[in-house]
């Protein structure tokens, strides 16, 4: 079973958030826990800040709120590639509507030419 763990260092009032995980000792007979470092506790919002990831380019990551400009960005440029996809969408449409314009005209004049005939 794990749980998360504060604890508030008393010299600099920073709080830190830790995962302990209980396990039963054999050797002594006794219940355990292991801890691993999950990072700072942001005093204002409560939010864990997690430590430096060396999985992740950014430095810090914030868990259990939302980084909003990071996120407009995203939305932003996804925006961006749908308008793209779409207008070349609408261009592909046009051409090919041309395209079977000119097909049916093709059409029409040989089937004028051997129904002449």
């Amino acid at each position: 079973m794990s749980s998360i763990v504060y604890q508030t260092n008393k010299q600099t009032g920073i709080t830190y958030a830790y995962e302990s995980v209980s396990y039963w000792d054999k050797e002594k007979k006794q219940p355990r826990s292991k801890r691993q470092y999950l990072g700072r506790v942001d005093p204002e919002t409560g939010d864990i800040i997690r430590k430096k990831d060396k999985k992740t380019d950014s430095a810090e990551m914030v868990v259990g709120s939302v980084d909003l400009p990071a996120l407009k960005k995203e939305i932003e440029n996804k925006d961006k590639i749908i308008a793209d996809l779409q207008k070349a969408l609408d261009d592909a449409n046009k051409k090919y509507d041309e395209l079977a314009e000119k097909v049916r005209t093709v059409h029409l004049s040989v089937a004028k030419e051997f129904s002449d005939v």
